[in-house]
């Protein structure tokens, strides 16, 4: 009994040691192979590096209409998104770490010439690149690619943050708008829009990565939410 005991325990070990290689200890060593730099039309300087045939930008956007400014309907009247002491917060120390968060829309319009916010399959792309295989699923996946896509130091140095993001949530009948999850989740805009979910507004895929969690979501939410972007440009 005890013999046939350690053989299953052995092979228990053995499954979860498996398990565990496959699940994202084996995703490959990606490092740039080239980097420079790109200034966008308010004079921010920003590094990339290249990742594949890929040139991506290192930190978020910061252009584009502030969020200090934005309003939104909450079905009654117009509000700010940000109160004035949020929105100094938000000037003072929230943009020169985390970046500008802007709608699907304002991030299409400030891309740098030859530059473009990355679509669906440009964000598979460098997935793929840093070893996932799902990248067309809905959810999480990827055990391990967020870990890459956040280096900053070593690595990719994609250097992703956590700065969360802005989007409509129903409160108590009430339509709200609040920046979310800071320092918890970062959220990343595609370009590509779907009209799958058959809505009156328009839905957009983008990416998030959450603080300790080593996979990457892939899921679609409404356009006129306010999110981070990065840029991509084609290697030539």
């Amino acid at each position: 009994m005890m013999k046939k005991y350690i053989q299953f325990l052995y092979i228990a070990i053995a499954a979860f040691s498996v398990a565990s290689c496959s699940d994202g200890n084996d995703l490959p060593d990606v490092k740039p192979s080239d980097r420079g730099t790109v200034t966008d039309n308010e004079g921010n300087v920003y590094d990339w590096v290249r990742i594949g045939d890929q040139l991506w930008t290192t930190t978020n956007a910061k252009n584009g209409s502030s969020l200090a400014d934005a309003t939104y309907y909450d079905g009654w009247d117009y509000n700010n998104v940000l109160s004035t002491d949020e929105a100094t917060d938000y000037a003072e120390n929230y943009l020169p770490e985390y970046g500008n968060l802007v709608t699907l829309e304002d991030a299409i319009a400030n891309a740098p010439e030859g530059w473009r916010v990355p679509t669906d399959e440009d964000w598979q792309k460098l997935e793929r690149t840093l070893g996932m295989k799902d990248t067309d699923r809905i959810g999480f996946g990827g055990e391990g690619v967020a870990y890459s896509l956040i280096n900053k130091d070593g690595g990719t140095q994609l250097n992703l943050g956590f700065g969360g993001a802005c989007f409509m949530k129903q409160v108590l009948g009430w339509v709200e708008v609040k920046l979310d999850s800071k320092e918890e989740s970062g959220y990343y805009w595609t370009s590509t829009t779907t009209d799958k979910y058959d809505l009156d507004y328009p839905m957009a895929y983008y990416r998030r990565i959450t603080v300790n969690y080593g996979k990457v979501q892939r899921a679609c939410m409404r356009a006129d939410s306010y999110l981070s972007v990065r840029w991509v440009k084609d290697a030539k």
